[in-house]
């Protein structure tokens, strides 16, 4: 049976050639770029050190806008102020976007959910590689640029597979917990969730 690659995942992870997604996966030429990841810390370090990954990526107004969290419109996903919400992209009005919830134990970030909808859309792929690579840095501020690939190549995202199903698996690394799953409606990919977990260290 002939092998099928999907081609949410064919464009997001070998035809991404823009400088937007290529800016952050080839920065061995910027080797002053320090990188402050933001599990274990407040919800406000976590946005605040995102923002500062973002500037550092690029200088673009446009790219700086899309992938910033802005903190005025961070909202809380009930009563309970254990999930915080954001949207990226909202002013573009598209009908699926960029999600992120950030959970919160102990007034800690401690595990990270990020939605990302399939598209055979150039920009909203290599959005998604841009995306996908901000958040290990931010799991884990001591991986190089090997090693951010590393793990998106241990949780399946480089892989060829035969049903959207076969999409996706999981590494721990660092005391980190990476897991991608796919979702699906009538045998047709919609998006990927991507989370990051931070492990206690109980040594």
């Amino acid at each position: 049976m002939k092998k099928v690659i999907f081609l949410f995942l064919v464009l997001i992870f070998t035809n991404c050639s823009s400088e937007q997604s290529n800016e952050m996966s080839n920065e061995s030429s910027n080797e002053e770029m320090i990188i402050v990841g933001g599990l274990g810390k407040t919800s406000n370090e976590y946005v605040a050190n995102w923002n500062k990954l973002v500037s550092n990526i690029s200088s673009d107004e446009d790219t700086l806008l899309y992938f910033s969290i802005n903190p005025d419109k961070v909202r809380w996903t009930s009563t309970e102020q254990n999930t915080l919400f954001y949207q990226f992209g909202d002013i573009e009005n598209t009908n699926s976007s960029f999600v992120i919830n950030i959970a919160i134990r102990d007034t800690i970030v401690d595990s990270v959910e990020f939605f990302s909808p399939a598209s055979t859309d150039e920009v909203s792929s290599q959005r998604t590689k841009l995306f996908f690579l901000i958040l290990v840095a931010m799991a884990d501020e001591t991986l190089d640029k090997d090693g951010r690939e590393s793990v998106l190549s241990k949780v399946g995202l480089y892989d060829e597979v035969n049903s959207p199903d076969q999409i996706g698996g999981s590494v721990t690394l660092n005391n980190v917990q990476y897991v991608v799953e796919p979702l699906i409606d009538k045998g047709l990919l919609i998006g990927v969730n991507f989370y990051t977990t931070r492990i206690p260290n109980n040594n």
